[in-house]
């Protein structure tokens, strides 16, 4: 099997997560140059977009959660999903805040901080967003702890890139309060750091980071001399 992955893309770093965690022998791969345009590309993902899993036959799976439940029902074990409907239930709640109210309520702040003209009134109304989902999550986890029962779960898959993006975030948009009322979340750094499948992850995603702002340095100048 192949996985086209980014290192900075959460949402490849959640496959990758479930990928190392079962040991899985799972070629990591990045995408070929072009390839948001890329003929070849599209006929791997057609919504070309990463993170995909080309399988051993040919067959192509898109999506990241998508494939996590593949690789869980394809790969039972070491399971990432708890045995009963309730615990199960839990992780799959803990999964949708962090990705629903929390990761994209977060992306547009990227962005906004990013603009040429900074619009502090708009950053401050998707913050307060942003800070109701951060709420939600926060009341779900118990800090210093993994995301449900102790052990490392699907939830903690997710949860590590979005709390390495909220990391990024903090000195990227200069909100450097921005977690301080969410005590569990902001553990969880921690937690991730400490966990070897989990800090594998958070180190990519800096290493990542550590590149895009290398490039996004280069390209400044020339962005502001045309």
């Amino acid at each position: 099997m192949k996985l086209y992955s980014l290192p900075l893309s959460p949402y490849a770093a959640r496959v990758r997560g479930a990928i190392y965690a079962k040991g899985l022998p799972v070629e990591i791969a990045t995408p070929p140059d072009g390839w948001r345009t890329s003929p070849e590309f599209r006929a791997i993902n057609p919504m070309l977009r990463i993170p995909v899993l080309v399988l051993d036959d040919g067959a192509s799976i898109p999506e990241s959660a998508v494939i996590v439940e593949y690789l869980e029902d394809a790969y039972p074990g070491p399971a990432l999903r708890p045995r009963s409907a309730t615990a199960l239930a839990r992780v799959r709640l803990i999964t949708a805040v962090a990705d629903l109210y929390v990761m994209q309520a977060m992306m547009p702040v990227f962005h906004m901080a990013d603009a040429a003209t900074r619009d502090e009134t708009a950053i401050k109304a998707q913050c307060a967003k942003l800070d109701t989902g951060l709420a939600q999550l926060d009341g779900l986890l118990d800090a210093g702890a993994y995301a449900h029962d102790g052990r490392l779960t699907t939830a903690d898959v997710w949860l590590t890139p979005v709390r390495f993006s909220l990391d990024a975030l903090l000195g990227f948009a200069n909100l450097p309060t921005l977690l301080d009322r969410h005590k569990a979340v902001k553990a969880y750094a921690e937690v991730a750091k400490r966990d070897p499948v989990l800090g594998r992850i958070w180190n990519e995603m800096a290493d990542g980071l550590k590149s895009f702002m290398a490039s996004r340095a280069e390209n400044r100048p020339a962005e502001r001399a045309s």
